[in-house]
């Protein structure tokens, strides 16, 4: 092995975000290099990492589709379309998990998907390997970085990694990523403190194969309202597995000082679910955890130095954010940082991945807060007064915040890159809405976001030769189908589809007669939007986006 190596971007950490990160990056092309402190697989397996993050929600599966991943993370997981809340043994429909669904029928994957994170990681590396032609490198260690701009060949970073068994690398690199968890090495050798603080709070979580007398156990989500357990949590996972969670109460805390033994968690799981029995015929996996809530200073330091997932923000699992915040980083980075390396955007761009997803991460610990202190039973100061127990407070905040939850309604803040549109009904920095529509032949239709040819493909008209820009050109027309060479006068812009019955029109806010353009990030997010008349506008916007 050299003990030199140059590659585009270093990444630390193979968990879900790392590989996420690392195949998005070789889908557009460019060398990565992943290292995992983790010997192998094996040592993984040996480590029970069955448990950990397990739910993702509509959007997140949104953006999956972006990596190809969608279908399979669908048949390896459970999908769920319902929930029930339970108490004192009796269904209490007003509360509980059940309303996140009524939030999200604006995506066609209107349901939560549930994967224990060693089967989701598995997914994602396969593909990495397919993609890059080679695997993540297990058992080495990131042990010091420094940037480097002394060559000026743009490979700022020099980093050495090492291994028990093949010593130590020199790693050159132009980008170097921490998707290395809360205990980031990234994030300590780059000197990015944490803001933010430990709790009081502890939980458990357990999965395995279980049988319990709850009605309606399989159908998803399930929450029971106990009075010595706080709110507990049960979740059907992937195959022939389910998850039981419930908080280290008062009571438990001055019961077992020292922490739960297997068996104590075991024996606290059938008294927390009751009046419904529980047995546990296979343990695969448990864990008990202090709950802490920080967000980094920056997710962005000295132009190369990216922070991602758990080593950029750390929260409790209340809301089910891990994994689903962390494609929101990667997904978000994946197109920025690409089109960077390739010399594509203005410095604004690249930069607003620390804007948007900083913002995003500070609105998240804040929900975490309050979410964490009423799953736990404990209501915060704010909510004393309105005379409500834990669970309805805690019931009325997640209606109040699952759009926000479900990733549907992630907003980033107006900039040059989210620009006030001047037509639709859009919201500049938020998710473009998914619409069914039709090609030129087959009556059979479609959505937006599932064409491949739709998110990938560019035209090669005069105005992107000379630019050698990736932008995708489609027009999209009112009614079933027409002539097309008639409708423009020659050649259309782009492909062109077909809006048959106007529903896509209106869900954008597009009036038929006068129509718009509207300009979509690579992450589906609304960029610009304005009238046929001013399309001059779109032009202002891109030359401030591209070189």
């Amino acid at each position: 092995m050299s003990d030199t190596l140059d590659t585009d971007v270093l990444i630390i950490g193979a968990g879900p975000v790392g590989l996420f990160t690392a195949l998005g990056l070789a889908q557009h092309g460019l060398h990565t290099l992943i290292i995992e402190l983790w010997k192998d697989r094996r040592e993984r397996d040996v480590q029970k990492i069955f448990g950990r993050a397990t739910t993702l929600y509509p959007r997140s599966i949104e953006l999956l589709e972006q990596l190809s991943l969608a279908d399979t993370f669908c048949q390896a997981g459970f999908v769920g379309r319902t929930a029930v809340n339970y108490c004192d043994g009796k269904r209490v429909n007003e509360q509980g998990w059940q309303h996140m669904f009524e939030t999200w029928s604006k995506s066609f994957h209107d349901y939560c998907l549930s994967i224990r994170q060693k089967n989701s990681e598995e997914i994602v590396r396969q593909s990495y390997c397919e993609t890059a032609g080679k695997d993540v490198w297990y058992g080495w260690q990131l042990r010091a970085f420094a940037i480097d701009e002394g060559k000026e060949d743009g490979y700022n970073i020099s980093a050495t990694i090492s291994h028990p068994n093949d010593g130590e690398v020199k790693v050159r690199s132009k980008y170097i990523i921490g998707a290395d968890g809360g205990s980031s090495t990234v994030r300590h050798l780059a000197n990015i403190q944490m803001e933010g603080s430990n709790t009081v709070y502890q939980w458990i979580r357990i999965d395995g194969k279980m049988f319990t007398s709850m009605p309606d156990a399989n159908v998803g989500f399930a929450a029971v309202e106990s009075a010595h357990h706080g709110n507990v949590l049960w979740v059907k996972l992937d195959q022939d597995a389910h998850r039981i969670g419930f908080a280290r109460v008062p009571h438990l805390l001055v019961k077992y000082p020292n922490g739960l033994t297997e068996a104590d968690a075991i024996r606290e799981a059938q008294h927390a679910i009751k009046p419904f029995k529980l047995d546990i015929e296979r343990l695969d996996w448990w864990t008990q955890y202090k709950i802490r809530q920080s967000v980094a200073t920056t997710l962005q330091q000295d132009g190369y130095i990216l922070l991602a997932d758990d080593a950029a923000h750390v929260h409790s699992s209340g809301f089910a954010q891990g994994m689903n915040t962390g494609i929101h980083d990667s997904t978000n980075l994946v197109w920025k940082l690409s089109g960077t390396l390739k010399s594509l955007y203005n410095p604004v761009v690249f930069k607003s991945y620390n804007t948007e997803r900083h913002a995003a991460a500070k609105q998240l610990i804040a929900i975490d807060m309050e979410a964490a202190s009423l799953i736990s039973g404990d209501i915060p100061a704010k909510y004393q007064p309105l005379g409500l127990t834990a669970n309805e407070v805690l019931a009325n905040m997640m209606k109040e915040n699952m759009d926000f939850t479900s990733g549907l309604g992630v907003k980033y803040i107006k900039s040059e890159l989210n620009k006030v549109p001047q037509a639709t009904i859009l919201q500049a920095g938020s998710r473009a809405p998914d619409v069914l529509i039709r090609g030129p032949g087959p009556h059979l239709p479609f959505r937006l976001q599932e064409r491949k040819q739709l998110i990938a493909a560019r035209e090669n008209s005069k105005f992107l030769q000379e630019r050698s820009r990736p932008i995708r050109f489609a027009t999209l027309l009112s009614g079933p189908g027409m002539d097309i060479w008639a409708a423009f006068d020659g050649p259309p812009l782009g492909k062109v589809y077909f809006d048959a019955d106007g529903s896509a029109h209106a869900k954008y806010g597009v009036s038929l007669e006068s129509g718009a353009v509207v300009v979509i990030r690579p992450d589906g997010i609304t960029a610009f939007a304005t009238t046929l008349d001013e399309a001059g506008d779109v032009i202002v916007y891109f030359n401030k986006i591209f070189l």
